[in-house]
């Protein structure tokens, strides 16, 4: 099957399209998520090389449409990983229209070769317990079980 899209890094005039697609898997508003991106690259995306571990992908088809979005951080560890250092996908969506195309795949293998080139060796990721979709999503993409975990919050005054 040819492959009619491309990944790349995204821009920050992608971040409306991104937001769009994402809002959904993060049960968010689409211009809150926009609002947050700009505010991350405005607070550190200058640093260079100090710059928090942050991957954004786009799946950008020939006319310039963002079809598909990946965002992971660097993070420490995460659940199940026996490495430190991993790459953890915090969100991956794809158009309705453009699902079971490859797209999601290619997001991934991006993701892969920029965490074998880190020299990372685990990418981390989660989906709510009765996330039967999510799961399947996970499962199907190369991904296994880790553990499964509790999360706990606690607030901030002021």
């Amino acid at each position: 099957m040819t492959q009619n899209f491309t990944i790349r890094q995204a821009r920050p005039e992608d971040d409306a399209a991104r937001a769009t697609l994402l809002a959904p898997t993060y049960g968010a508003d689409a211009a809150g998520l926009a609002a947050e991106a700009a505010d991350i690259r405005r607070r550190f995306w200058d640093f260079g090389d100090l710059a928090p571990g942050i991957v954004r992908l786009v799946a950008e088809d020939a006319n310039g449409a963002i079809l598909g979005a990946l965002e992971a951080t660097v993070r420490l560890y995460a659940n199940g990983c026996e490495s430190v250092g991993v790459i953890f996908l915090e969100g991956i969506a794809v158009a309705p229209s453009c699902r079971e195309t490859g797209i999601a795949a290619a997001l991934l293998a991006q993701l892969e070769d920029i965490a074998r080139e880190a020299g990372i060796t685990e990418i981390a990721s989660d989906s709510r317990i009765d996330d039967a979709v999510g799961a399947d999503f996970h499962l199907a993409n190369g991904f296994s079980e880790g553990e499964r975990v509790t999360c706990f919050v606690r607030k901030i005054d002021g």
